[in-house]
C-alpha cells in the first residue's frame, strides 16, 4: 500500500483514542503503583525504572499527537513527553555495572537523541548523541545499554539510527567516534541505497548552504518519511518453504508518523549551524500534524514524581551520565 497523509491522519483517529484511554487506565492501575513502589523501598524495581519512565513517555506523547492537531500546541505536554524519552539509556549506564539486561533498543536510544533536538534542547541533545556515539564504539555486546541492535544481541531493522548517528556525528565533529558496528552491515545497502533524501541529507545535504538546493532535499525527504511511515509486514507462513517473511520500513512506531523528529532534527541541526531554514513547511505532513514550523524551545518541565524518580536513581547509581559529564566526554571525542 503506498502510504498517504490521508492515512495517517485516519489512522491516527481510528486508533489513538482507543489506545491512549486503554493506557491511561493501565497506568493507574500498574505503572504508576510500581514507581511509587520503588520511590518506597522496592529496590527489585530499579532495573525498570527507565523503561517505566518510557512508557509514560509513549502515552503522553500520542496523546499530545492526538490533541494538539490543529490547535495551538501544548508544549507542557510535549516537554514533559520528551523529558522522558531521555532516562532510559542514561539509567540503562548507570546500571551496567551490575551486569543486567535492563537497557535500551538502537532505534529507542537514536529517537531519544531526535526528541530533544526537535524542542530546542541543545545541551541534552548533545549529551544524549554523545552517549550514543560513545557506546557505538564499544564494538561488543553490552548487556545493560543497548538491546535488539546497535549493541544489541539481534540485528535492528532498520537503517534510520545509523543515518542520524552520521549526522550527529558530523555536527558535533565527533572525529575520535565511530558510526559502524558489526550489526550495520546487516542494514547498510537498504541504508546507502534507498533513503531517497534522508541520503543526501547524511552525504552533507543536512549542511546545503543554499537554501533552495535545500529545500529540495528536504521536500524529498519528506516525501520518503511519508511512504515509510507503516506497519511492518509479514509475507507467508511459518509452514512455508520460505517461512515467514518480514517486510519493514523505517518508520514503523506510528507517533512518528505525524510528528517526524527525523525532519525536524535536521532543521533544528541547521539553526545551530547557523544555516537557513525554509521560512514556511508547506508540506501536508507539517501542515496536518501538531508542528507546521520548528518549534520555539519549551522550558524543561518540572514534575514532582520524576523529579523524585531522577533524584534517587542518581543517589543510588551515581555512574548514571549527567550533564556534568559533557565537557569529559567533548574532551574524548575530539
Amino acid at each position: 500500500m503506498t502510504q498517504t497523509i490521508a492515512n495517517i491522519l485516519q489512522g491516527v483517529e481510528n486508533n489513538f483514542p482507543v489506545w491512549v484511554e486503554k493506557q491511561s487506565r493501565t497506568f493507574d492501575r500498574a505503572l504508576r503503583p510500581r514507581v511509587s513502589a520503588w520511590l518506597d523501598g522496592d529496590q527489585e524495581k530499579a532495573l525498570s525504572v527507565g523503561r517505566y519512565q518510557r512508557q509514560f513517555a509513549d502515552f503522553f506523547l500520542k496523546r499530545f499527537i492526538l490533541e494538539n492537531r490543529g490547535v495551538t500546541p501544548d508544549m507542557t505536554q510535549i516537554a514533559l513527553a520528551t523529558r522522558l524519552y531521555l532516562p532510559e539509556l542514561r539509567n540503562a549506564i548507570g546500571l551496567q555495572h551490575l551486569n543486567t539486561n535492563s537497557g535500551i533498543s538502537f532505534r529507542g536510544a537514536v529517537t531519544s537523541v531526535m526528541m530533544a533536538a526537535t524542542l530546542g534542547w541543545r545541551d541534552q541533545t548533545e549529551l544524549q548523541a554523545r552517549l550514543v556515539l560513545q557506546e557505538m564504539g564499544k564494538h561488543a555486546i553490552q548487556r545493560g545499554k543497548f538491546r535488539g541492535g546497535g549493541l544489541g544481541q539481534v540485528t535492528t531493522s532498520h537503517s534510520f539510527p545509523y543515518a542520524v548517528m552520521d549526522i550527529f556525528r558530523d555536527f558535533l565533529r565527533a572525529q575520535n567516534t565511530s558510526t559502524m558496528t558489526v550489526w550495520r552491515e546487516d542494514v547498510y545497502q537498504d541504508y546507502v541505497g534507498s533513503h531517497k533524501g534522508w541520503l543526501s541529507l547524511v552525504q552533507g545535504g543536512w549542511r546545503e548552504p543554499s537554501l533552495g538546493r535545500f529545500q529540495d532535499i528536504f521536500d524529498e525527504a519528506t516525501d520518503y518519511h511519508v511512504a515509510q511511515s507503516q506497519d511492518m509486514e509479514f509475507h507467508g507462513s511459518k509452514y512455508d518453504d520460505d517461512g515467514l517473511q518480514e517486510t519493514h520500513f523505517e518508520v514503523e512506531q506510528d507517533a512518528y508518523w505525524l510528528y517526524p523528529v527525523i525532519l525536524f532534527t535536521i532543521l533544528r541541526l541547521r539553526e545551530w549551524e547557523g544555516l537557513p531554514n525554509p521560512a514556511h513547511l508547506s508540506h501536508d505532513l507539517f501542515q496536518k500534524g501538531v508542528f507546521s514550523h520548528l518549534p520555539t524551545p519549551p522550558e524543561w518541565p518540572q514534575d514532582p514524581l520524576f523529579d523524585a524518580v531522577e533524584a534517587k536513581f542518581l543517589s543510588e547509581f551515581p555512574a548514571r551520565p549527567t550533564l556534568a559529564d559533557l565537557p569529559n566526554l567533548r574532551a574524548a571525542q575530539s
